[in-house]
């Protein structure tokens, strides 16, 4: 019976290594969305997406409480090495990692401060959704080296890219491939 359990084990675990993904190839290292109302300014978006070499774009937008169009505004431009290393360094600090939130969710938000982040990692893409502040506390700590590097990108002196098309920061997709291919069924 034990070895009959074992290799049923055996084979269970075969099929799962198969079905294995890898990331090909990372377009992106982060792609993250803050979204906040004050009732006296109105809304206020930003996007940001950064790409391996460093080049990010990041988009901010104002829309009054009178509801007229919002005030788009963007910038593209390219992290400096150590704030590239020091973003990184923030994304791949094992908590961080860990940290795992529930899908995003309509309706009515309670002191709406969004923020939701993307980032492809080798086996998977976390998705983190926070709708406030307090949604973020229990992961205050571990989202601090982070936050900190977001605060230091939007704090950037940069030109509007003027001419430039908003795209809500739109990131590439990202390919994965099996590590192991599926049999392919006999055609006889």
């Amino acid at each position: 019976m034990k070895a009959k359990l074992f290799f049923i084990g055996a084979i269970f675990l075969l099929v799962i290594s198969a079905f294995a993904q890898t990331m090909v190839e990372r377009t992106f290292v982060i792609r993250t969305e803050t979204t906040s109302v004050d009732p006296y300014v109105g809304m206020s978006h930003t996007c940001l997406v950064v790409f391996p070499d460093g080049r990010y774009r990041m988009e901010t937008s104002v829309q009054g409480m009178s509801g007229s169009d919002p005030n788009i505004k963007v910038y593209l431009d390219k992290l400096p090495d150590a704030d590239l290393k020091a973003l990184q360094s923030a994304l791949n600090d094992s908590k961080f990692a860990e940290i795992k939130t529930a899908p995003p969710r309509g309706g009515i938000i309670k002191d709406m401060d969004t923020l939701y982040i993307t980032i492809p990692r080798e086996h998977s893409v976390q998705n983190l959704n926070f709708n406030n502040a307090a949604d973020r506390r229990p992961f205050d700590k571990d989202l601090k080296p982070f936050l900190s590097s977001l605060k230091s990108i939007e704090k950037r002196k940069v030109a509007i890219a003027k001419g430039e098309a908003s795209n809500n920061c739109e990131a590439p997709r990202v390919m994965y491939r099996s590590d192991h291919p599926m049999p392919m069924p006999d055609s006889n």
